[in-house]
């Protein structure tokens, strides 16, 4: 019986010494964003009066410090890969507005890849939108607009804005790599000031 209880016990201590734990930090604040999957991505009324509302929870993270240069408040957790980490975080960018940015990580919180999905923001006399939404499990549709309010030469508002449209395909890869199609572009578009 002592033979069998040593040699339990051995097994018991091999098996688990050979067993290793991945570590997430991003698993752990999962339920810290205020968002689960996701589908449309936009800087609109709505996400501002959140923000505004504190309901994000703001994470100061040296992934963020590299990439966007700042803390990020944390938005959705995607579970769109089963075998990857899949997050949004927006970023308040103060007078240039605000952006989202998805990223990837690998189940060991290796970065894979990262895009600015939305955002919304004005700088130098153009004014600046991008929204996405996701066509299916992969395929994220992403729309960017550009739009010159500002006449440089008289140095007032334009009569009549002008701006560009690109609308582009964001293809997420097996290996978390995101490919670009841009498949459309509208130039020169007129708008009325109002």
């Amino acid at each position: 019986m002592r033979l069998l209880t040593s040699f339990i016990l051995l097994c018991f201590i091999s098996c688990n010494s050979q067993t290793k734990k991945t570590y997430s930090f991003w698993v752990t604040q999962k339920t810290n964003f205020k968002y689960q999957d996701k589908k449309e991505f936009a800087s609109d009324s709505i996400l501002r009066a959140d923000l505004e509302s504190n309901s994000f929870k703001k994470l100061k993270h040296p992934m963020f410090d590299s990439i966007i240069g700042a803390p990020g408040y944390l938005y959705s957790w995607q579970d769109r890969d089963s075998i990857k980490n899949e997050f949004t975080i927006i970023l308040d960018d103060g007078e240039l507005g605000l952006k989202i940015f998805y990223f990837i990580l690998s189940k060991n919180d290796s970065l894979l890849s990262w895009k600015q999905i939305g955002g919304k923001g004005s700088e130098g006399g153009y004014w600046f939108e991008t929204r996405s939404k996701f066509l299916s499990n992969d395929t994220l549709l992403n729309i960017g607009a550009i739009t010159q309010w500002l006449d440089f030469d008289k140095q007032k508002n334009m009569e009549k804005t002008k701006g560009d449209t690109t609308f582009t395909y964001f293809i997420i890869q097996s290996d978390g790599k995101v490919t670009e199609k841009i498949f459309k572009e509208v130039k020169d578009l007129h708008f009325q000031n109002p």
